[in-house]
This record gives structure tokens, sequence and C-alpha cells, in this order.
């Protein structure tokens, strides 16, 4: 019995079944939020006892007891004024000692390199303590500026190693032909090299202003004044020993998760045009 060779697929079959594997990834990715909303939605108290998929009675109670009860606005703003401030700084040294490393041959690179990533491979929770005692020293513990300080330790290794890399991509005969033309050293640097290297400081800044807006560790153990907390300190705050705002806790990781959504649609297109630029180059 000979058997009949089997059709090939269709360009149109591979299609519908890339855009089906397509939908369902993207149903897994977004359901969590789509959770997070129904509960968000649903009465105070009621979330635990009423689990569908639709709201029965939806409601925006939660959303307005979290600016007219709960200083949700002061956190977030506290969040967005640390994260930022991080961000930049970090961007800053990073930038100039990614730079340095680059283009710079000294004796002990190699080796400042590999302290630099030993120190973002430790664990938080392992710098914490000796980071509360100078912080207690200095006077910095519960005070904006320590938290700043304690969010810049997170961010400035990854984000020397980061820029390093992109200034690494950009060819020397560019920065070289700038100085022939009269160009110091500086000048080059500013003119020439970083703002070729403007997509790698988006996505550094982008590294920078996630991971200090998503840290709970350093702004749960160096502050303590309920003024001062981050929005992640106070949707923990809804969390209590014996029960859970459940409803409001949904309702403010939506409102925690905006901003960080805004940063990166207002910064992707420098990501995307850095990246374009950099295949034709």
């Amino acid at each position: 019995m000979i058997l009949g060779r089997a059709a090939p697929f269709t360009p149109l079959l591979i299609v519908t079944l890339r855009t089906i594997a397509i939908v369902a990834l993207a149903m897994v990715a977004l359901f969590p939020l789509y959770w997070m909303l129904v509960i968000a939605l649903t009465p105070t108290g009621l979330g635990r006892q009423v689990m569908t998929f639709f709201p029965t009675t939806p409601t925006l109670e939660n959303f307005v007891t979290l600016f007219a009860d709960r200083p949700m606005a002061r956190w977030i703003w506290n969040s967005i004024l640390v994260a930022t401030l991080a961000s930049a700084i970090s961007l800053a040294f990073g930038t100039t000692c990614g730079y340095a490393l680059s283009r710079l041959r000294f004796r002990g690179a190699n080796l400042l390199l590999i302290a630099v990533l030993t120190t973002q491979m430790m664990p938080a929770t392992s710098i914490i303590v000796p980071l509360y005692m100078l912080f207690r020293a200095w006077g910095l513990l519960d005070t904006m500026q320590g938290m700043v300080v304690g969010h810049i330790s997170l961010v400035v290794p990854l984000a020397i190693w980061m820029s390093k890399g992109f200034f690494d991509s950009i060819p020397t005969d560019l920065e070289s032909a700038a100085r022939i033309d009269g160009c110091t050293h500086a000048g080059a640097f500013f003119h020439v090299a970083l703002p070729l290297a403007v997509p790698g400081l988006a996505a550094i800044f982008i590294y920078g202003f996630v991971t200090s807006w998503h840290d709970f560790l350093f702004s749960r153990t160096l502050v303590t004044s309920q003024e001062l907390w981050t929005a992640a300190n106070g949707i923990a705050s809804f969390r209590g020993e014996y029960f859970t705002l459940q409803e409001l806790q949904m309702a403010a990781s939506l409102v925690f998760a905006i901003p960080v959504v805004v940063v990166f649609f207002v910064m992707q297109r420098w990501i995307v045009s850095g990246a374009l630029s950099g295949s034709i180059r």
C-alpha cells in the first residue's frame, strides 16, 4: 500500500496558526492585569466572595478611596521622584565610567570590570545591613536622599556595564576625526560619542527607573515615615496581619503600573530609532 504524500502547509494555514499562537500568548500575558482590574472594580469586601470573570456590580469606589482616604498621590510622587533622580544620577555615573573603560587602556581595567560585575551579582539582602549602618552614621536614615543613594547603588553597576557595551559598538574613528578637527577628548565625548549612544542611554534610564520603581527592600528598610513611603511600601500596607484589603491593593497596583508604562512609551522611539540607525550604520 502506497501512502500518499501529505499536503504541505499552505501559507494561509501557517499565518492562521501563527496568529492563534500570538493571541493565546497575549491572553496568557494580559490575564493577570485583567484579573487585577476585575478585583479592583469589585466593591470592597466582596473580592473573595464573588469570583467571576466579569464584575457583577462594577464600581470605582476603590480608586476613589485610594486618593481620598490614603496618601496614594503622595506615594506615587515619592516613587517618581526617587526613581527619576536615581536613574538620572546612575546614568551620569554609568555613562562616564563606561566611556572611560571603553576608550582608556590602563592596568587593572579588566579587574575593575569584574569587580563592578561582582557587585551586581550580589543580592540586595547581603548589603542592606551594612548600608543601614552607614546611613545611620551619616544621618541619612528616613530621608529621601538616603533612599535615592540606596537605589543608585542598585543601578550603577549594570549601568556601567551597559554603557561600556554601547560605547564599544561606536567606531573610534569618528572621535579621532573630531579630534583632528580640533575637538578635545571631552568635546569628542559630548558631541560625537554621546549623541550616537542615545538609544543605549534611554535603555539604561528605563532599566534604572524600573529597578528603582519596583524596589521594596531598600525603601522599606531605609524609610519608616509614612509620608516618605514609596508606592511599593504603600501597596504592601494594605496587607494586614489577619486580613488583606484585596480590592484596594489591586486598585493601587494598577495605578502603580501606569507611570512605568508611560515612561516606556515616551522613550520607546529613541530605542527603536537607535536600533534602526545602528543596523543601517
